[in-house]
């Protein structure tokens, strides 16, 4: 039996040693990396073990798995330039009910190959391998003896922890793919008691000065300028962007805690001010966190003025835990994709066009001050599912790059309804009595590695712009593209100071 669990070991460790989990040169592992690696191992293996009855299978399952985990640590560095991280087994679930969202990027052929075969062995495995109680060993004797050492290798871990940075990248090349995921549990328990400060007790408030206009934040799924980066787009392809920000009471860079994916660590840190210091080792999925420990947030905060507090985010209300943290937020309503129909659709989710139409009705039919944090889908990949429509690329492009462009096009064209969104909203809160101001800005880049890797990477900022149906002398509009730069967890304090000195009629 140590000759099982021993062989097990070796390839998992020759697979480590091999691989580098950031596609750089592999390295040899250091002392909390063996220790770490080793109680995972054994755990993993204690488990499969006492459940299945069956060491040979165990062993070969935990390798295997492992092996999947490096596999999947490539795709995600691929995509998103992060590695695998602790949280990430929560999306393994998701993956299950939104497949599409994120089998596609991990490969759908090789997604089914590695289930057929997962199916085969395990069949063979139980059909060949004979039980440990007909070797005349006990049930537990063996799982508890490798959980015995995994517990030890694991205390010896903790003491010689390395101090982490949380910058995910620069961590795991410290310990190593499995010990970072050792480190991120350590760090979770030691956190665990963590209460939050408030920043939003320091913003401004909008009932001081009487002016109460509607106010609609936009949230918009992976926008982006990508004009400077690909100068062979058409520049009319933003172009109500481009008229709303110069006439913008400011507008510039947003610094974002995402690259590709993770909208709801750019979404917790506009609403609530947390930035990814203060969240620590929550910052990675802060609603997992926030769920449990509700904070004051944007919408509280104007709630308590008089405003009626509503988000719009036209897909599923569980995703992300949104249908239990936004009400804990002060969100008095939440519309999700139940208030969407078929009609609604643009591409692979519900368009922008129809998401600006349901704000319309809102502001249309409130005569209270209104709130509206808008939280798009239309423009969210995989981009390569789609087709560019005929004709879409000679009227995005000045000149049709060779290349691989066809998700940049695909992009592009919902782009532009994201751009018409703009102008829609805008006339919408002029044409109100109480009249009213829009916050825009992107979550984070879209994913197209195709793109970047032949074309070059576009910054990692997106734009953010604040325009208001009031009177008041520009502070540092731009094109969008250059400008005064603000980090995601003080977009809705300048926001409000913006609001506040308006001179509303």
């Amino acid at each position: 039996m140590l000759l099982i669990v021993s062989a097990g070991l070796l390839v998992s460790v020759l697979m480590a040693a091999l691989v580098s989990p950031t596609g750089g040169r592999p390295r040899l592992p250091n002392s909390y990396a063996w220790l770490s690696g080793l109680a995972w191992w054994l755990a993993w293996f204690a488990a499969v073990c006492l459940i299945s009855q069956r060491p040979y299978f165990a062993a070969t399952l935990v390798v295997v798995l492992h092996a999947v985990l490096i596999a999947v640590n490539y795709s995600k560095f691929t995509a998103l330039r992060e590695p695998f991280i602790l949280q990430d087994f929560e999306y393994f679930s998701d993956a299950i009910r939104h497949p599409r969202l994120y089998i596609p990027f991990f490969g759908i052929v090789k997604t089914l190959v590695l289930i057929i075969a997962a199916a085969i062995a395990i069949g063979l495995f139980l059909w060949l391998e004979k039980p440990l109680s007909s070797s005349g060993m006990s049930a537990w004797q063996l799982p508890a003896g490798a959980l015995f050492v995994s517990l030890i290798a694991s205390a010896g871990a903790w003491l010689i922890r390395p101090r982490l940075t949380l910058d995910p990248l620069r961590d795991m090349q410290t310990t190593g793919l499995i010990s970072l995921l050792h480190s991120h549990l350590a760090e979770y328990w030691l956190a665990r008691r963590k209460v939050f400060a408030d920043p939003v007790a320091e913003w401004p408030s909008l009932e001081s000065n009487g002016a109460m206009p509607h106010l609609v934040m936009v949230q918009s799924e992976s926008f982006f300028d990508p004009r400077p980066s690909y100068p062979f787009v058409e520049p009319s392809v933003l172009a109500n962007w481009d008229e709303c920000s110069a006439v913008a009471a400011a507008a510039g860079r947003l610094s974002v805690p995402a690259w590709g994916a993770n909208t709801v660590r750019t979404e917790a840190a506009v609403l609530t001010g947390l930035s990814r210091d203060a969240l620590g080792i929550f910052q990675y999925n802060p609603y997992r966190r926030l769920a449990k420990k509700p904070v004051s947030s944007l919408a509280s905060h104007l709630r308590a003025q008089g405003y009626k507090t509503v988000c719009v985010h036209p897909y599923l209300g569980h995703f992300y835990q949104r249908d239990r943290v936004l009400a804990s937020l002060g969100f008095d309503e939440f519309i999700d994709i139940s208030a969407f129909d078929e009609s609604d659709r643009c591409g692979q989710y519900t368009g922008d066009l129809a998401v600006s139409d349901k704000v319309k009705a809102l502001l249309a039919s409130t005569r209270e001050p209104l709130f509206v944090f808008v939280i798009t889908m239309e423009n969210h990949g995989p981009l390569h599912l789609e087709q560019p429509e005929p004709g879409l690329a000679s009227r995005v492009y000045t000149e049709i790059p060779s290349g691989p462009v066809d998700d940049l096009t695909v992009y592009l064209g919902h782009l532009q309804h994201a751009d018409a969104m703009v102008s829609r909203l805008t006339e919408a809160l002029q044409s109100t009595e109480r009249g009213g101001s829009l916050c825009w800005y992107g979550d984070h880049v879209p994913i197209m590695p195709e793109v970047y890797s032949h074309f070059g990477e576009p910054e990692a900022t997106t734009p953010w712009l604040v325009w208001t149906s009031a009177n008041m002398p520009q502070t540092g509009a731009s094109s969008g593209v250059e400008g005064p730069s603000c980090a995601a967890e003080q977009l809705a304090k300048c926001w409000l100071q913006i609001v506040k000195e308006c001179r509303w009629v």
